[in-house]
């Protein structure tokens, strides 16, 4: 049994379920288009779980991760989500006095998801010279350790023929 047929059953005239199903899995392919066009995955969007953070990552993994963080500082998709009531007198007026109401709550939304776009990409943007920076420093320290290394092996080479000389 899929989940389109799992659920609950209604039964009322009033209520189009087929229509509000339609109207649903229309809504999620465009979202889904939308996600898609900016190079994001829909489902790894919706899901919006913080992902585990392993402490053994491999820096192909890492650098994977960064390119993701980057492509989707702005994914913040917000729209208009209207649904047509079957009021039969006033269904205009409360649609129109809805969509109203939507368009005023979308605009003022957008104003901060746009702020948080641009911290977003900053973040992004700053944890990326953060690890550039990381790298630096590792790769340094392994030319240090191996200078260490060479250091004192010659200390021992020449503690060993001062000794034998």
């Amino acid at each position: 049994m899929t989940d389109d047929q799992r659920g609950i059953e209604i039964r009322d005239a009033e209520i189009n379920v087929e229509e509000i199903m339609q109207r649903v899995r229309a809504r999620i392919r465009e979202r889904r288009a939308q996600a898609n066009a900016q190079g994001l995955e829909y489902d790894a969007l919706v899901d919006a779980r913080a992902p585990r953070v392993a402490t053994d990552q491999s820096d192909a993994d890492l650098s994977y991760d960064l390119r993701q963080l980057q492509t989707s500082a702005d994914a913040i998709l917000v729209s208009l989500a209207m649904r047509d009531r079957q009021i039969p007198f006033f269904n205009f007026v409360f649609y129109r006095l809805e969509n109203l109401l939507h368009r005023l709550v979308v605009k003022y939304v957008n104003q901060m998801a746009g702020r948080q776009v641009v911290y977003n990409t900053a973040a992004a943007n700053v944890i990326s010279v953060l690890v550039q920076r990381l790298e630096l420093a590792h790769t340094r320290a392994q030319k240090l350790e191996n200078e260490v290394s060479a250091l004192r092996e010659r200390v021992a080479e020449l503690e060993h023929s001062r000794e034998a000389g």
